[in-house]
């Protein structure tokens, strides 16, 4: 008996149709190329659902990328998000860092520390001005940069000689972050520095407006008169990312840039010109840069100075600082009495906020002691720096504090619903993020199963398949984490959670 056509095409749609209502189940397989390296996320999900994979590197070792069973193609994001649409495995690579090892005489066993107080900021239109304090055995440095701040880093330049680099990033808008390593004479390379952020934005709007003009130019001697080294001063303007500072034979002549200042508004000119030297100062930020500032002079045939007029008052040295405290901070300093410091009149606080990457002046004062309150302060490491000021000029100096501990979430919760599990907490002061971990056992290895990176979120549902009668065990840190300063910090994990399937 022959079947019309129409039933035929019926049929095969009904078929079509019930295949459909069944959701296909791909497995997604996560593996570390290296066995103290934790991945995580892996796991089998109905087809079209969107997952993330973490890779967690251990101590010595930073992660470089996935690479994919089935193109064998690699990606340096982390997390990586997926839509599950296939059986597929990814498999970490990491790189062991903190190489040793010299180039001679039988592996050299030397360390050295890895830079702090790393510093990056927009310069002009085509460059980052990128700064880091030196480091005292250090023979040269190198410059690392990622686009993401817990992502692969890349070696950009090598046996830089000073403490300091510009970064041409060609006018491309974006976050660029970047590592510095030291290395000595042996050739051992430091472990990286924590990162340092320039955000470049070139869309112009964003509220940004040029900065004011520099005032209270001063330009003096702090060297001797055979070898001059001048201090140009100037005081700070709201809004300015860099000052750049400009010099000139004559005081109406072509003023000339011969350097930029970030965090500190001084820059030292280590070769005057013979006879009078005349210095401007500008101020930078995204939006432009102002005008120049009034000059400042310094004879260099005389050893005259300073300001439209000479000034036998020296510039104060800069003051030795010290942090003491914890959940309150007192931050102190002396001054140095050397021959050639000039007594200060007052001091200006300033205290680094990381999340910002900007000094904040906290105070000006002519005490020599300042009390933080426990609201002023971030976990981790705080900065503070002072500045000792007398009509001849200004210098800085700063200090960190001893580390500051994260409280763990309280009040975690972790509850069945369906295939999810739905996290609870509560939020956690000072912090700038959270880290769900989970494991098979109370007792066993925790790996991480979610990020994150919201400090006001205190609820989280994800899609979390496990066959009946499986028990998995949840716990949740609190991070603190911006810039890197004395980071990132973790909070101790909470107590498990359990939930039964």
């Amino acid at each position: 008996m022959k079947i019309q056509s129409k039933y035929l095409l019926l049929i095969l749609l009904s078929f079509l149709v019930l295949v459909g209502c069944k959701k296909q189940k791909v497995t997604i397989s996560v593996y570390s190329i290296e066995p103290t390296c934790i991945v995580s996320g892996g796991g089998t999900f109905e087809w079209g659902t969107e997952i993330s994979i973490s890779a967690i590197p251990a101590d010595g070792y930073k992660f470089l990328y996935w690479e994919n069973s089935i193109t064998l193609e690699t990606d340096a994001s982390n997390p990586k998000y997926i839509t599950a649409n296939a059986n597929v495995s990814y498999t970490a690579y990491f790189e062991k860092i903190n190489n040793g090892g010299g180039n001679g005489g039988g592996g050299n066993s030397s360390t050295i520390s890895a830079p702090i107080g790393v510093t990056a900021t927009k310069y002009d239109e085509t460059y980052i001005y990128v700064e880091w304090n030196a480091v005292s055995n250090a023979t040269s440095y190198n410059l690392y940069y990622c686009s993401t701040y817990n992502g692969s880093y890349s070696k950009i330049s090598d046996n830089l000689e000073r403490a300091y680099c510009y970064v041409n990033y060609n006018g491309v808008s974006g976050d660029y972050y970047f590592k510095i390593t030291a290395v000595n004479s042996s050739g051992v390379e430091s472990s990286m520095s924590s990162y340092a952020r320039c955000s470049i934005s070139n869309g112009g709007g964003g509220g940004t407006s040029v900065p004011g003009t520099p005032t209270g130019v001063t330009a003096t001697n702090t060297g001797t008169s055979a070898s001059p080294k001048i201090k140009i001063s100037w005081s700070s303007v709201s809004g300015a990312t860099s000052y750049k500072v400009y010099r000139s034979s004559t005081a109406g002549g072509t003023y000339s840039q011969i350097g930029s200042a970030t965090s500190y508004t001084y820059l030292y000119d280590n070769s005057p010109l013979s006879g009078y030297n005349y210095y401007k100062v500008k101020a930078f930020n995204s939006a432009g840069e102002s005008s120049y500032s009034s000059y400042a002079y310094y004879n260099n045939t005389n050893n005259g100075g300073g300001g439209g007029g000479g000034t036998t008052t020296y510039s104060p040295c800069p003051p030795t600082v010290s942090v003491s405290g914890t959940s309150s901070q007192t931050v102190s300093w002396t001054i140095s009495t050397s021959s050639g410091c000039g007594s200060p009149t007052s001091f200006e606080v300033y205290k680094f906020e990381p999340c910002a990457n900007t000094w904040t002046l906290k105070t000006t004062t002519t005490s020599r002691t300042y009390y933080v309150s426990s609201s002023d302060i971030h976990p981790g490491i705080n900065r503070y720096a002072v500045k000792a000021i007398n009509s001849a000029g200004s210098d800085a100096n700063y200090a960190y504090s001893s580390s500051v501990s994260l409280a763990a979430p309280t009040s975690f919760t972790a509850q069945k619903s369906g295939s999810n599990v739905t996290f609870t907490w509560s939020k956690v002061a000072k912090a700038t993020g959270y880290q769900i971990y989970e494991s098979s056992s109370a007792s066993g290895t925790y790996t991480i199963l979610d990020r994150i990176d919201n400090v006001n979120t205190t609820t989280l549902t994800r899609y979390y398949p496990a066959s009946s009668g499986t028990t998995r065990y949840f716990k949740i840190e609190a991070f603190f984490d911006c810039d890197g300063v004395g980071g990132p910090i973790y909070s101790s994990k909470t107590t498990y959670k359990s939930v039964t399937f």
